[in-house]
């Protein structure tokens, strides 16, 4: 993993994501990349009426704040031994994330706040990206900081074509794991018949050993249980492909990558 994308704007996961990224690119000695997104939508929905004056010096408060920031996290870039650069966009933050995914091989973003409410409120950025990232996504609760490379890594495993993208954008992360468990989450009335053998089969092609861990059936909530599983063995992160279904489908009825994104503790490296 050369190339590491970590979205900026200020909010309470900043810190967590920021050293997670910066962890990240000390390991690989790659190049980390800073997407500050200026929200220009927010400012027009501010300005019904007209009130140019108005919009033009929040504009320019919001600009003074942005600079001030990129101001304290490059001073903390100058002290890291890693290439790094800084990105300026104005737009949906979301979308330019995704955008600027194309040509990274990771995105560094946070876990949605915990009122969001799926069914009423607009997708949060990480559920925004995961649907529209052309590089696997590392999702990181705003409590966590630091990822330690070299920490046991749980696999989520389905069957799916997700779940098979997301092992072969972790193949970096997994060869540095202390240990890789592959953790057989697939449902009785799965739409796949790929076996987690394949999984391990694939992976050791790549010098990776795996050991496979088969859940309990019971009344729990496969999102409980995969999440059990992987705290019991100390994972440093979950690997999973995200949103098999429909992400409408999934806020509607309730699925796996949206009970991940509310319930999970560690980082997600997921793709769709």
């Amino acid at each position: 993993m050369k190339s590491i994308l970590v979205q900026i704007n200020r909010d309470s996961g900043l810190e967590a994501r920021f050293q997670a990224a910066l962890d990240i690119t000390r390991n690989f000695g790659g190049h980390l990349s800073c997407l500050q997104v200026t929200q220009v939508e927010a400012f027009a929905a501010l300005d019904p009426y007209g009130v140019g004056h108005m919009l033009s010096e929040t504009i320019s408060i919001v600009r003074d704040a942005e600079q001030a920031e990129r101001n304290v996290i490059e001073t903390r870039l100058a002290q890291e031994d890693i290439s790094w650069d800084w990105i300026n966009e104005s737009g949906d933050p979301a979308r330019m994330v995704a955008n600027h995914s194309w040509l990274n091989d990771l995105v560094v973003v946070s876990t949605p706040p915990e009122e969001w409410l799926p069914r009423l409120d607009a997708p949060p950025t990480a559920a925004e990206v995961l649907v529209r990232s052309r590089a696997p996504v590392l999702v990181v609760p705003e409590e966590k900081r630091g990822i330690d490379c070299t920490a046991p890594i749980a696999i989520a495993w389905n069957g799916s074509p997700e779940s098979c993208a997301a092992i072969k954008g972790a193949i970096p992360l997994l060869k540095q794991a202390g240990s890789v468990y592959l953790i057989n989450a697939t449902q009785p009335d799965s739409d796949y018949d790929l076996p987690p053998t394949q999984a391990a089969t694939y992976l050791s092609r790549h010098g990776i050993s795996s050991e496979l861990v088969e859940l309990n059936p019971g009344m729990a909530p496969i999102t409980d249980s995969v999440l059990e599983a992987a705290d019991m063995r100390k994972a440093g992160m979950l690997v999973m492909g995200a949103y098999g279904h429909s992400r409408l489908r999934e806020n509607i009825l309730g699925g796996v990558t949206r009970g991940m994104l509310q319930k999970a503790k560690l980082p997600l490296l997921l793709a769709h």
